[in-house]
């Protein structure tokens, strides 16, 4: 048997959830060409012999859930993804989509891919899909198109309901995607311009994506008071969808005091829906603080004009007084971070105008500087032009575990792929979920609280996305399949990245393979990249 990679004298795990079972993995170009025993294949006729005693080796992981939509074009390497051992990534979610572009959002794209130096050079979704298939990948990446980035390239900012014409142009951009190869779409209903969306409009661009065989993957309208409604409307889109239609419902969490110790519960909505026949589950981070923009503090009305009107009003007083009697008396269906977790949880990770900010809560700013915690939300807000960003602590660990414990819903980052001391991917203080996902999984739910088993969490990071996005002979470790592999220490591996300094790669993920071609080896980059654009069929 000749061999190119061949693994051996480790622990399988599959990625199917059976039990591992000691066997070499043999490569070849980038496919998997055998799993046994390979002990009569000499070493001397392998280009690479990966010795995995004591090891585990299981399928590459697949993120359902990343933001690497710029960043994989300024650096195709995607370190703290592939340090993590991801060999694949969904990008394009919660409604945000490289593309398309048009005069009436151009500023919205602009904004999502401040990291470009020349921002977008592409219009249509495909053309985008040009541009990332034309990257030196390290590992694969598909991608979603956004319907806040349709919304925006039809409609702009504007707050209400599309006519037929319009509908009719957002329905065919989701079709031109969809051809081009777009996995499915995504919203971001707590995000202009998405949030302007009625449940009708959204309904029809989901049976659009359906009906070429996508997925609809929603940062729903709430996360928070507003949990359960919006599952709800969220299981309600599919059904009226139609046949076809599958839900994915982003980063699935119990964000707010009123709604703690209810992870459970969200998870059984969506177990009555599943058992009701609809296609329909979920994927979560393992942390207990969420990231976004800050721009999220400002009611829904605030954001239904232009980037700079929304500054202009945000230099005003009035605006601002009333801005602030919105979020003291708290609005049915909006999300107001400001009111809870508060400012204390509300912590700076980017700012362009105020770098030094960074890691810094609003509350603790605003004793420091002996002023209001509100009023250094809308200066910077302004300042940054609705570019902050910030990590918000909002969950319990219990329902952390709750969610976890669930075999059917899959992890994921909701992250960028970065690089420590990157000029421009190194900016500011991330969530550590960037660096430390799958380690923390597997390290501390895993081998220290056991809210799950090895075989269990490894599914879940493989071959459950796998399935979920449709990927062919990815997520599983058996003959024919791709080789994308991870080789892994159980008793050290742990998450490194910390809410303080969390550009930092995990420890014990020692190798990782992809299409057949080692991306680490002995916990460094090689430096060789096989990632593929991974298209939609």
């Amino acid at each position: 048997m000749n061999l190119d990679i061949l693994v051996r004298g480790g622990t399988v795990v599959d990625g199917t959830g059976g039990p591992g079972r000691r066997a070499d993995v043999g490569v070849v170009g980038e496919r998997i060409e055998a799993v046994g025993d390979l002990s009569a294949v000499e070493a001397s006729s392998v280009a690479l012999v990966l010795d995995a005693r004591g090891r585990v080796v299981c399928p590459g992981f697949i993120d359902p859930h990343g933001h690497s939509d710029a960043s994989l074009l300024i650096d195709g390497g995607m370190a703290s993804h592939l340090r993590q051992g991801f060999t694949t990534q969904l990008s394009g979610n919660c409604g945000d989509s490289a593309a398309p572009v048009t005069d009436r959002n151009r500023d919205l794209v602009e904004a999502s891919l401040r990291e470009l130096p020349d921002g977008p050079t592409w219009q249509t979704f495909a053309e985008y899909l040009e541009a990332v298939d034309a990257q030196r990948l390290a590992i694969n990446v598909a991608l979603l198109v956004g319907h806040g980035t349709i919304r925006g390239a039809v409609m702009g900012p504007a707050d209400r309901a599309p006519d037929e014409a319009e509908l009719a142009a957002m329905r065919r951009e989701v079709e031109l995607a969809m051809a081009a190869g777009a996995l499915g779409l995504s919203s971001g209903l707590i995000y202009a311009p998405g949030m302007h969306a009625r449940p009708d409009e959204v309904a029809a661009l989901v049976a659009a994506a359906a009906e070429a065989g996508g997925l609809y993957a929603t940062h729903m309208r709430n996360e928070a008071d507003g949990l359960f409604a919006s599952l709800d409307e969220s299981v309600a889109a599919v059904r009226a969808a139609g046949a076809g239609a599958r839900l994915q419902v982003s980063h699935l969490k119990a964000a707010s005091g009123p709604v703690h110790g209810r992870a459970a519960e969200a998870v059984a909505v969506l177990e009555r829906a599943r058992a009701e026949g609809l296609d329909v589950a979920a994927d979560q981070y393992p942390y207990t603080a969420a990231a976004t923009v800050l721009a999220t503090v400002l009611p829904p009305e605030v954001l239904a004009a232009p980037t700079p009107e929304v500054v202009a009003a945000l230099r005003d007083p009035a605006t601002r007084r009333g801005i602030r009697t919105t979020m003291e008396a708290g609005r049915s269906g909006w999300e107001n971070v400001a009111a809870d977790p508060g400012w204390d949880g509300i912590v700076v990770s980017w700012s362009g105008s105020r770098p030094e900010w960074a890691g810094r809560s609003l509350g603790d700013l605003g004793r420091e500087l002996d002023r209001d915690p509100a009023d250094l939300a809308f200066d910077v807000l302004a300042d940054d032009a609705l570019e902050t960003d910030c990590v918000i602590e909002c969950m319990t660990e219990a329902d952390v575990e709750a969610i976890l414990a669930v075999p059917w819903i899959a992890i994921c980052t909701d992250a960028e792929a970065r690089r420590p001391g990157h000029p421009i991917l190194d900016a500011g203080v991330p969530h550590p979920r960037t660096y430390g996902t799958t380690a923390r999984v597997l390290g501390r739910y895993v081998r220290e609280r056991r809210v799950l088993s090895l075989e269990g969490a490894i599914a879940k990071l493989t071959s459950v996305p796998a399935a979920r996005l449709r990927l062919k002979d990815r997520g599983v470790v058996r003959q024919g399949a791709f080789a994308d592999l991870v080789l892994l220490d159980p008793e050290t591996v742990a998450d490194a990245a910390t809410y303080p300094d969390p550009a930092r790669y995990p420890v014990g993920i020692e190798a990782v393979v992809v299409n057949g071609t080692p991306a680490v080896v002995d916990g460094e980059e090689t430096g060789l990249r096989s990632g593929q654009l991974l298209r939609g069929r």
